[in-house]
């Protein structure tokens, strides 16, 4: 071997050792998980959604198939990204029972203080009785009756035609819902033992027959759905309308002239009226078979990486049902995919949680616990979301924050010109600390404008109770909703999926990741700070 022969081996040697020993002398940097906000993508989004919001899933009704349907594509996308399943049977899913009463008829009866019955009828599919139910009354109900005259409170102007013993009573009243204090006649039912309410509506006799054969129609029909382990619970008073001939009876009139007469003096005088009993008693009793519904939330975790803080949770929620299959629209179409509500914040969340995966799988350190919750029956009274904070799988105590995406793939008419937008509702109206991480994470990530439009406990349209949030807010967790406004084609079958601006539904998940980040990673949690929310919540 010649001497520039070994001299080429001796130094490819030399290199190879060099090379070994620097390879075992460098450390790769631990990646952080705020660098995964770039893993969430339009294209990624359009594809999950694309399957959200299809056809197929028939609009997803709580209980329908198609909901089914949906259930089990987002369960296998978890399993997919290595989610923990947490719910029952070590499954994906939290299931629950929810009860719908269907009325047959209701059976009225009127009783003197003789206990000699005055009237007699029953309201049904084929009969018109003497009563209309327009509210509730879905047992048998039974007590006398007290006279509210307009159920005015007003204490400003010293008016309360509520004052009396109400424990046990029926209270009668003329009813005009711009005079009537409804919240009054309800604070009397929840705090003042009354039994419900009997509503004389005008003294118009065909009115009442008028709307009593269009009730007709509701009778072997589902009500609505409820939690089944609240129904007997909430089994909400009855609110009926009594027939006006009826009414004038018991005040010992004549005519139905003589009670509009009545009528509009205590209108004209309400200062002059004072609340009194009257000799009889009603019996309402409802005729009632109780369908059962099944359906399930969907849980998934990502486990903290801290020893201690892992024990902490932040929950991510959305409801994955919408409203169905429907009435058609003027194009035919029935199927109401809600790709908006709630597609968008469904798909949102996934795409938070896949990338989440990413960093904690990569190395990056993610301490708190982040629970993906997709609720079902929102659209029903926001019913999956109640029922996991009733039963949640990670106690209350532990929840640091709920943070809700309902309709965050759209623009809104306000905004129709820019998408670099986002309304929030919570945050600082409850927590100072919850909303310094918001803006710090607008900050690190999109830059949207963070619009405070609906963020006031005394807004009008009550958005900060009108979603899943609700039920963590109500029990104290601090909360942020994101949520783009309404449009055209809320609840219409045109909500579909050519309409959302995936450029927008990209940057509000960026910012949901980013907080849900921040928040995981945060030496201390926030907390709930603002009074009037703490006074609020003790209210509901």
């Amino acid at each position: 071997m010649s001497r520039t022969s070994r001299s080429l081996i001796l130094l490819a040697i030399t290199l190879f050792v060099a090379c070994s020993s620097s390879k075992q002398a460098v450390e790769l940097p631990v990646p952080d998980v705020t660098d995964f906000q770039n893993t969430i993508t339009e294209e990624g989004l359009l594809l999950d959604l694309t399957v959200i919001a299809s056809d197929e899933m028939e609009g997803r009704d709580t209980g329908s198939e198609g909901l089914k349907k949906a259930a089990n594509y987002l369960a296998g996308r978890y399993e997919e990204l290595g989610l923990i399943p947490v719910g029952d049977d070590d499954s994906y899913f939290q299931y629950f029972n929810l009860s719908s009463n269907v009325f047959e008829s209701i059976n009225y009866a009127v009783y003197n203080s003789n206990g000699e019955p005055i009237d007699e009828s029953v309201h049904s599919a084929n009969q018109i009785g003497s009563f209309n139910t327009l509210l509730g009354g879905g047992g048998t109900v039974s007590g006398e009756l007290f006279f509210a005259g307009y159920g005015i409170k007003d204490e400003a102007n010293g008016i309360n035609h509520f004052e009396g013993n109400l424990d046990r009573k029926w209270i009668l009243l003329f009813y005009d819902r711009s005079i009537t204090d409804f919240s009054a006649i309800q604070d009397a039912i929840e705090n003042r033992g009354a039994k419900g309410a009997i509503l004389i509506i005008g003294t118009d006799e065909q009115d009442f027959e008028d709307q009593a054969m269009q009730m007709q129609g509701e009778f072997g029909e589902s009500s609505g759905l409820a939690l089944e382990y609240l129904s007997e619970d909430q089994a909400e008073a009855p609110f009926n309308r009594i027939r006006p001939s009826l009414a004038a009876k018991l005040f010992g009139l004549n005519s139905l002239e003589e009670l509009a007469a009545l009528e509009a003096e205590i209108k004209d005088s309400p200062e002059a009226f004072e609340g009194y009993e009257l000799p009889f008693t009603l019996y309402h009793q409802a005729q009632v078979k109780k369908d059962v519904v099944e359906t399930k939330n969907i849980v998934a975790l990502i486990e903290g990486t801290d020893p201690e803080l892992k024990d902490e949770v932040i929950v991510l929620s959305s409801h994955y049902d919408h409203v169905g299959i429907s009435t058609p629209d003027s194009t035919g179409d029935a199927i109401y995919n809600g790709a908006d509500d709630d597609g968008s914040g469904t798909v949102g969340l996934l795409h938070v949680a896949q990338a989440l995966a990413s960093a904690k799988q990569a190395g990056a350190e993610i301490k708190r616990s982040v629970l993906i919750l997709h609720v079902s029956g929102e659209e029903r009274g926001l019913l999956g979301s109640r029922y996991y904070s009733d039963h949640p799988i990670f106690s209350i105590e532990n929840t640091v924050a709920n943070l809700n995406s309902d309709m965050i793939g759209r623009r809104d008419d306000r905004y129709a010109d820019n998408p670099n937008y986002i309304y929030v509702i919570g945050g600082k109206i409850i927590s100072g600390g919850l909303q310094a991480t918001l803006e710090q994470a607008n900050q690190m990530s999109v830059n949207l404008e963070l619009s405070d439009r609906y963020n006031d406990l005394n807004d009008p349209n009550q958005f900060y109770r009108r979603s899943d949030h609700w039920n963590f807010g109500r029990l104290g967790v601090p909360f942020i909703f994101f949520f783009n406004g309404t449009h055209e084609d809320y609840h219409r079958p045109s909500d579909e999926i050519d309409k959302i601006d995936f450029e927008a539904l990209q940057k509000r998940t960026k910012l949901i990741f980013m907080t849900t980040a921040l928040l995981a990673n945060d030496a201390g949690r926030p907390l709930v700070d603002n009074q009037q929310f703490i006074e609020r919540t003790k209210q509901n």
